[in-house]
């Protein structure tokens, strides 16, 4: 459950970062109500939902699982809570009402935790209607409120990785304005993200035992049993804490940390009153061979791993999305979507978001959780060579899940069931060379996991660097220009936007045709004038060059504009037509004028102007 919602707060956060928002179509007030709506929507939707599988237990024809039926609803119940959620940001305008707050649009620390509280309202409302169902079911007796208590507390550390980066980010950026260049590439974001996932995998632990409120495991046999076994295969933790995981009526352990003095056994009250004191062993033995596996290093690999594949395959993901632009762009639809003003609120843009969604469902649903559910087999093996017998184990399994309400075949993705762990031990222990085998099985996927990480992280750097991308985005914005071009015949700018891009694609005859229409439609543009001047003075194709038409259109453009750019053009001309020392003049107008950037272009230019006019004198 936990894994789960660490890729579920991913996915949220993907989505209300791609998602950008115009102005507000709707008053706050309206977002609010509109919002307590679409809760009440997913909280009239569960109470059906959970009321007709209550009723189906109670009835004459059950589900033959009602455990994994259980779980069913609990996956579908979680997805409206994210489809709610994107409801909530996009049609009902809440993102746009939070961006429209100063603090928020500057702070991402302070956006993101809206974002996560938005999501925790629709959660909240999942743990609120199912829990009569896992009561019935998992018998579980606690209340609603200390259910969804519980529920939160739990919970509430997927946040902490995110929060602690962001707000770092944050605060250097605040200290350190001129880090922002750096942090925002994508080398800077890798680089921080990483040093600071190693940190966290130190901190992790202890700020998570404190938040759980894990407490020092009271002295009795289930803990000395637990201290003796650690001992015994020579894993060292800081602490045997009580784990009070929903008030410790789950019956499960755990093992917390990478190092010796930062590393914690946690133990539920329900699993230490179920299990007598060869299973303890068991479970403690299991959990030692996580830690002896180092399992606990390999997940932070994974996640490292996830942002160097991002970081990589960022180009190729960004070349998909401009196919699909491409395509959506050739439909009406798609254009009057594409075509909506920046001020105007755009749900296509969650489509940018669309390749790394699916990028993190593959990784983790096929990728990641082939190796937690074959660690979780490594560590049954593990325990069983400890104990000297798989008994002890599949005990403590079978006991567990008879107890938490028969679950013995609900499988998920990052764990086997029940049944498939004692059917493991079983065979194992009748042919101890499966355990070396499930080990070289297990080092050969982890050779081709990081194989086939080098060959996508290559194979995306090479993408990035084709200039595939480049290209595509062209052709789109050229459609999207032409697009505008017949439905605004008459407006200039559009002309001069599309004769620009078709000047930098090459294609110069297309490119002179609208700059000549941009400037009949408005003869006082400057920008027009000179990008005009520029193309009929510079054209590689030599017919389609007009030095005297362009030195008329520069010396009108200095006049309306007396920018750098626009002497420069100015410049060109005279010397076109045969006048150095006016070129030379013009030249020293644009440096004179202050060009803000590339100076060293213009200085290289007024060098060159100067030089045209000593070679003309001394001829």
């Amino acid at each position: 459950m936990f894994f789960a919602q660490i890729v579920a707060f991913i996915l949220v956060m993907v989505l209300f970062e791609a998602y950008q928002p115009g102005v507000a179509g709707l008053r706050p007030l309206d977002s609010v109500f509109g919002s307590l709506a679409a809760l009440c929507c997913l909280w009239a939707a569960g109470q059906l939902a959970v009321r007709r599988l209550l009723e189906r237990l109670a009835g004459a024809d059950p589900p033959t699982d009602p455990a994994r039926a259980t779980r069913r609803l609990e996956s579908l119940l979680h997805g409206g809570a994210i489809a709610c959620f994107v409801l909530m940001i996009t049609a009902l305008d809440l993102k746009a009402q939070l961006m429209a707050v100063p603090a928020l649009a500057q702070w991402q620390t302070l956006s993101g935790l809206c974002a996560a509280g938005i999501y925790l309202c629709c959660l909240v409302v999942v743990w609120w209607t199912m829990q009569p169902l896992e009561a019935r079911v998992f018998y579980r007796d606690l209340g609603r409120w200390a259910h969804v208590r519980a529920q939160a507390r739990f919970v509430a550390p997927v946040l902490f990785p995110w929060l602690i980066a962001v707000a770092v980010q944050d605060l250097a950026l605040a200290l350190w304005p001129a880090a922002d260049g750096w942090l925002r590439t994508a080398w800077g974001d890798l680089a921080f993200l990483s040093l600071l996932m190693i940190l966290m995998s130190l901190l992790f632990p202890p700020l998570v035992r404190r938040w759980w409120g894990c407490r020092p495991l009271p002295e009795g046999p289930t803990r000395d049993v637990a201290a003796r076994t650690l001992r015994r295969l020579g894993v060292s933790v800081a602490e045997i804490v009580d784990w009070p995981i929903l008030e410790g009526r789950v019956l499960t352990a755990g093992i917390l940390g990478l190092a010796p003095g930062l590393r914690y056994l946690l133990v539920t009250k329900a699993l230490a009153q179920a299990l007598d004191e060869t299973e303890i062993a068991a479970v403690t033995a299991h959990e030692a061979g996580h830690v002896r596996h180092r399992h606990m290093l390999a997940y932070i690999l994974f996640f490292l791993g996830f942002f160097l594949a991002i970081f990589a395959l960022t180009g190729s993901f960004n070349l998909l999305m401009g196919w699909l632009v491409y395509l959506l762009s050739a439909f009406d639809w798609g254009m009057a979507a594409l075509s909506t003003p920046a001020q105007e609120a755009n749900p296509l843009t969650l489509l940018l978001a669309l390749p790394l969604v699916i990028f993190l469902a593959l990784y983790v649903r096929f990728g990641m959780g082939f190796f937690m559910r074959h660690f979780e087999r490594q560590a049954d093996f593990f325990s069983l060579e400890a104990m000297g017998s798989a008994e002890p184990l599949i005990g403590a399994l079978e006991r567990i899940a008879s107890l938490s309400g028969n679950i013995r075949d609900v499988p998920s993705w990052h764990h086997f069931s029940v049944a498939q762990r004692v059917e493991a031990l079983r065979q194992a222990q009748a042919e101890p060379r499966l355990i070396a085998a499930h080990g070289r099985m297990l080092r050969r996927a982890l050779v081709i996991y990081a194989l086939c990480l080098g060959l996508l992280v290559g194979a995306g750097l090479a993408a990035d660097h084709s200039g595939a991308g480049s290209a595509l985005q062209e052709a789109v914005i050229t459609r999207l220009l032409e697009e505008r071009a017949a439905l605004r015949p008459d407006d200039a700018g559009v002309r001069l936007e599309l004769g620009l891009l078709r000047y930098q694609q090459g294609d110069e005859r297309r490119a002179l045709g609208d700059l000549r229409m941009a400037v009949d439609l408005d003869p006082d543009n400057a920008e027009a004038l000179n990008s005009l001047a520029w193309l009929l003075v510079t054209a590689k194709e030599e017919s389609l060059r007009r030095p005297e038409r362009a030195l008329v259109l520069a010396e009108k453009a200095v006049r309306l504009r007396p920018e750098p750019h626009i002497w420069d053009t100015l410049a060109e001309a005279y010397l076109a037509n045969g006048r150095p020392d006016q070129a030379e003049a013009a030249a020293a107008a644009a440096l004179a004028a202050g060009p803000k950037e590339q100076r060293a272009y213009f200085e290289e230019q007024y060098q060159r102007f100067k030089r045209a006019a000593q070679e003309a004198k001394s001829r």
